[in-house]
């Protein structure tokens, strides 16, 4: 792979990422935006026990105090507490969903009970926590009570009251922004990963040669006029569509100089990769060199050349074959030096039709009338006719379509060449999106106008010439 085509794939892989944190990062201010506003007020509450009366008594009474908070924190959500909050603001609330807005914790080592509240109001977190905490100082003691009168062996002592929190705890924008940047740049690369690992379509001259092992004799742009101009040298001077078809024909005229093909199949792997274009334009570019050509529809289940180039098609190949018309009277002129042997009606045994050693007979007679042969011929994968063809040909042009096409596919084809001892010239890569022209084309092809000033002066020149020249006849 070039090291443009590598920068190529390495920034389509970087759109892709992209694209995913663009994605993440607009679901995560999605979400923020539409996700309602909690509050969380706090409370701290000191524990300690009664009993101060000698230095001993004092440590065993914190020693157990740091560990009574751990059981009260737990003690926060019980009943009691629940029922003195809701009966001191009048809390219009089940048990259940007030319990879910409590929670209490106690740091190992400390005498301390915090605790939390959560709301959608600020003021009325700030409001249940100060409730929650007097009706658990309440409970808590009230269990310590000997019920002689005497206070009760631990006490507690609020040492920081709740006051309304100025901001939200949820959502936190910087946050889920950073996670939803993060998540899009952890999917997306593992997405491109995969798309790699996993895409075993072709995009690329260099990997195409190698997955078939055979050289890839050209590349064909893609060109949204094919459809008006099928003959890619019929549709303007400056056109990278023709140039492709040009160089294909200069590699197949010197792709085995010992023994030079003369009868050239095209076809391709499945339906749709476009070898009736490629064969159509090879035969024309061959004719446009002077070289006297037949292009000869052996596409039987789904003929197309005589549709796509205005001809008439009620006879043809097949008729041929049955001896129904000669052959000179069944090819038709398509231009200078291009002859069509249109397909003729649909025999309903093609395969047979085409194992036939009349199909020989036929291309050895056209032979002595042309010097080239091009045969449009079905695709190998899903009928035996395209292999039947290629057998009979000097060689064979297998046509893939980009980022259509398999490795398993083109695999496949070859295979099947070679099970017929058919010889595969090459590889054709078509379609190449038109974004990637510039590394196959001239950049001359791809304006109309490079530049006014670059035109004027060999024609201001020109002019100066003839006049000078006038002038000298006229003197």
């Amino acid at each position: 792979m070039t090291l443009r085509a590598y920068l190529r794939v390495l920034g389509e892989r970087w759109k892709l990422v992209a694209l995913f944190v663009i994605a993440a990062t607009g679901i995560a201010v999605l979400v923020t935006a539409t996700s309602a506003r909690v509050y969380q007020a706090n409370v701290q509450i000191f524990v300690l026990t009664t009993d101060t009366s000698n230095a001993a008594l004092q440590a065993q009474g914190a020693a157990f105090t740091q560990i009574q908070v751990q059981t009260f924190a737990k003690i926060v959500g019980s009943p009691d507490v629940l029922h003195k909050v809701q009966q001191d603001l009048d809390l219009q609330m089940s048990d259940g969903e007030l319990q879910g807005k409590l929670t209490a914790t106690a740091p190992t080592g400390q005498s301390i009970v915090d605790l939390h509240v959560q709301d959608s109001s600020a003021s009325r977190a700030a409001q249940i926590a100060n409730s929650a905490a007097n009706a658990f100082i309440s409970v808590i003691e009230g269990y310590y009570t000997n019920g002689s009168g005497a206070p009760p062996s631990v006490q507690m002592h609020v040492t920081d009251r709740a006051t309304a929190p100025s901001s939200p705890v949820s959502p936190k924008p910087l946050l889920n922004i950073s996670l939803g940047v993060l998540l899009g740049l952890l999917v997306g690369a593992a997405i491109a990963v995969a798309r790699d690992i996993l895409d075993n379509r072709i995009k690329d001259a260099e990997a195409l040669s190698k997955v078939a092992g055979a050289p890839t004799m050209g590349i064909v742009v893609d060109d949204p006029k094919a459809s008006r101009h099928p003959i890619a040298t019929r549709a303007g001077t400056r056109n990278v569509r023709a140039e492709n078809y040009r160089q294909l024909r200069a590699n197949l005229q010197f792709a085995n100089v010992d023994q030079h093909p003369r009868v050239i199949a095209v076809t391709s792997s499945i339906p749709g990769e476009g070898k009736t274009t490629v064969a159509i334009n090879l035969a024309s570019t061959l004719a446009e060199a002077g070289f006297t050509v037949c292009l000869v529809d052996a596409d039987l289940r789904r003929p197309t050349i005589a549709k796509v180039l205005g001809l008439l098609s009620p006879v043809g190949l097949t008729s041929v074959l049955i001896h129904q018309i000669e052959l000179s009277e069944a090819m038709q002129n398509a231009g200078s030096s291009l002859y069509v042997l249109s397909s003729g009606p649909t025999p309903p045994n093609p395969s047979e039709v085409l194992a036939s050693s009349y199909v020989r007979d036929v291309i050895r007679s056209l032979l002595d009338r042309v010097d080239y042969v091009v045969i449009d011929t079905a695709p190998l994968l899903p009928v035996a006719d395209g292999s039947e063809v290629a057998a009979l040909a000097d060689g064979t042009l297998l046509v893939v379509r980009h980022g259509v096409t398999t490795d398993t596919q083109i695999k496949r084809a070859v295979h099947s060449l070679r099970r017929v001892d058919a010889s595969l010239l090459g590889l054709v890569l078509n379609r190449i999106p038109n974004k990637r022209s510039g590394e196959y084309g001239y950049s001359y092809y791809r304006s109309e106008v490079d530049g006014p000033s670059h035109s004027r002066r060999p024609r201001r020149r020109a002019a100066r010439a003839a006049k000078s020249l006038v002038d000298d006849k006229a003197g």
